[in-house]
């Protein structure tokens, strides 16, 4: 997907077990023309998430704070929009 018309950053750190619940709520929204870009804010432990073709994630070598990661994750959309999800909540489909 070179330029979808939405994407979805989702920074985080340590949060493992929130993660995918709000990754799957974003994989899930009825507008297919979408990317999701989670920046993982360097956790103790990578973020392991499944292989899905509108997901992509972004290691930080170094913490940069909720607004560093969702600037990393700004410079990286290609959306002409772009939506921000924080690892602890989710989407409604529509």
């Amino acid at each position: 997907m070179n330029n979808p018309l939405l994407s979805i950053v989702i920074p985080t750190r340590d949060r493992p077990h929130l993660l995918p619940r709000a990754v799957k709520s974003a994989l899930e929204q009825t507008i297919d023309d979408l990317e999701v870009i989670v920046v993982d804010d360097a956790s103790t432990g990578p973020v392991d998430l499944p292989s899905h073709p509108r997901l992509r994630t972004i290691r930080l070598s170094s913490p940069r704070g909720g607004a560093g990661a969702r600037n990393a994750g700004t410079e990286a959309a290609r959306g002409r929009w772009i939506a921000y999800l924080d690892a602890d909540d989710w989407l409604l489909p529509h």
